[in-house]
């Protein structure tokens, strides 16, 4: 067995195969807002929930790590926003795939947010560390996100996720489009798995586990809901919702 196709397994768990990644890598974004604001104590509340892999920075891991088990998988975010900076509109690489080996991660994530200066730039450098990573075993999360204005059409989430296909990336990271007919042609069309983010949270968030049960039913192989999960009353509550609808 290859170390990717270990790192895989660890990432995309049960006769399933499916993930329930926990995006706690909005910091550098947004701040240390509601939630985020206790690293710790959140990091408790989605493993205690059931997620079984956890995407984070570098220095995020490093001061929580002694809370993840060793059965929980760790996605390194390698790229991040500087909120805080004008020119902030594309993440910046902030760490390496040594780094992130050293860490034991099972692998490692980079954004794309098409339309926005620099898309280019942190594209081109996504390819250079999907070749570097081949490498090493190390399977790369892409996340592939169409310009706003089409942040929710399907063609368009078709064609960024498409692209992260063709450039090499192991797992794809999207929004989802609302509907599981035109989801379930964006599945068809880039057949490796793909994990829809939650997008940000709403006044009601109550039909979170609708959500999680229609991406599954396009052919979705996990979810990565954050700011639902972790600006809520209850993180650990909304994410045993996640798991209950994703793995039944």
């Amino acid at each position: 067995m290859s170390g990717k196709t270990r790192r895989m397994d660890r990432l995309f768990v049960s006769e399933k195969k499916r993930c329930l990644l926990s995006p706690l890598d909005h910091g550098g974004w947004l701040g240390p807002v509601k939630g985020i604001n206790r690293p710790r104590w959140l990091v408790e509340q989605v493993v205690a929930g059931g997620a079984n892999a956890i995407l984070a920075s570098p220095g995020f891991f490093r001061v929580t790590a002694d809370l993840i088990p060793p059965s929980v998988g760790l996605v390194l975010r390698v790229s991040l926003t500087a909120g805080l900076s004008e020119k902030g509109t594309q993440e910046t690489p902030i760490s390496t795939l040594e780094q992130a080996l050293r860490m034991d991660a099972d692998a490692v994530a980079v954004s794309v947010f098409f339309g926005r200066d620099g898309d280019i730039e942190i594209y081109s450098w996504l390819a250079h560390l999907i070749q570097v990573s081949e490498r090493y075993d190390m399977p790369v999360v892409a996340e592939m996100m169409p310009p706003e204005g089409r942040f929710f059409e399907a063609e368009a989430i078709a064609h960024a996720s498409r692209i992260g296909l063709e450039i090499g990336a192991d797992i794809i990271k999207t929004n989802f489009s609302g509907n599981v007919d035109t989801f379930s042609e964006v599945v068809r069309s880039v057949p490796i798995p793909i994990i829809v983010a939650g997008g940000p949270k709403t006044k009601d968030d109550s039909g979170v586990a609708n959500l999680v049960t229609d991406v599954v039913a396009a052919g979705a192989c996990g979810v990565a809901i954050g700011r639902r999960v972790w600006q809520s009353d209850d993180p650990r509550a909304v994410t045993e919702q996640i798991h209950a609808a994703l793995f039944k």
